[in-house]
């Protein structure tokens, strides 16, 4: 990348689809079409001038933790943070090397430091912690900028609210909306439909046609919560387009789609961070699955 200086207008936030481990070894077709998207938008991210100060990222295996209670966000301070094997299958006996994978990359505490000192001033309760980087966030990375060719610019993680309130992810994006204009480029990485009881209810069906039609009846449920969720993220008015995804929660797809809201709410921080957007861009070619959507999404 080019070397960082304020840039000239804020840079673009990013909604990336960031899928499980196995999105780094299978070879099913699917597959590779999402690792395909992902890695033409860390191209893109590379091309960027001038080169961003940091990568502010967002996941959804990092919500901050229930005992803070609710409205508290949690900002990664760490100094040579590690990567997590934080995977919800336990591959041990199917893939036991996937323990030893590694993703090269930067932090910068201080750079974290200062985001918290900014969403403790936008009236924010924030709250400093050391972890690890997260699956959601270093397996896409791993494809978007993989060790050969290492990222170049430190990653600040920060989480999203922990609980159901999903207003409050949106105000969380305008919190960290000015920091596009000091240079930090943010990327969100959730699903924008992301359902294990749908999987495992297909899983579960007694016959190979009973199988069949549960498969048929999930995808149709996941299309129809993907379709209107693109119908309500693209709109470039930022009110618009919050009430849009607000509501989005009293479709009968919702629930389905996301049983538990933690990968839905990365996408609304990133909605509220591009606040009035000149464009807003699915990225890539479309994958939706039984249960699983891959979207991606560039706002400018």
């Amino acid at each position: 990348m080019p070397s960082a200086i304020t840039p000239a207008r804020p840079l673009p936030v990013y909604f990336i689809g960031h899928a499980g481990v196995n999105l780094l070894f299978d070879e099913s077709p699917k597959n590779r079409i999402v690792q395909d998207n992902l890695r033409a938008i860390g191209e893109e991210i590379r091309a960027i001038s001038p080169r961003p100060k940091a990568i502010l990222t967002f996941s959804g295996h990092f919500e901050a933790g229930e005992i803070h209670g609710p409205g508290v966000i949690e900002v990664n301070v760490k100094r040579g943070t590690y990567i997590m094997h934080d995977f919800v299958n336990d591959f041990h006996d199917s893939a036991p090397f996937v323990y030893e994978y590694d993703w090269p990359h930067k932090d910068a505490p201080e750079l974290a430091t200062g985001v918290w000192r900014h969403l403790s001033k936008s009236g924010i309760k924030a709250k400093r912690v050391e972890r690890g980087v997260d699956h959601g966030i270093w397996v896409p990375f791993k494809l978007m900028f993989p060790p050969e060719n290492p990222l170049d610019v430190p990653i600040v993680q920060v989480s999203t609210f922990n609980g159901y309130d999903l207003a409050s992810q949106i105000r969380l994006g305008e919190a960290v909306a000015s920091l596009r204009n000091e240079g930090y480029l943010i990327i969100a990485s959730g699903m924008a439909v992301h359902s294990f009881p749908s999987i495992f209810e297909i899983r579960a069906a007694p016959s190979d046609e009973a199988r069949d039609l549960a498969r048929q009846k999930v995808l149709t449920e996941s299309r129809a919560f993907d379709t209107a969720l693109r119908a309500a993220v693209t709109r470039r008015d930022a009110a618009e387009r919050k009430q849009a995804l607000l509501e989005l929660e009293q479709l009968p797809e919702f629930r389905r789609s996301h049983p538990t809201v933690e990968h839905f709410t990365p996408l609304l921080v990133a909605a509220g961070a591009a606040g009035n957007a000149l464009e807003v861009e699915p990225l890539g070619v479309d994958v939706v699955d039984p249960g699983m959507s891959y979207l991606n999404v560039r706002f400018t």
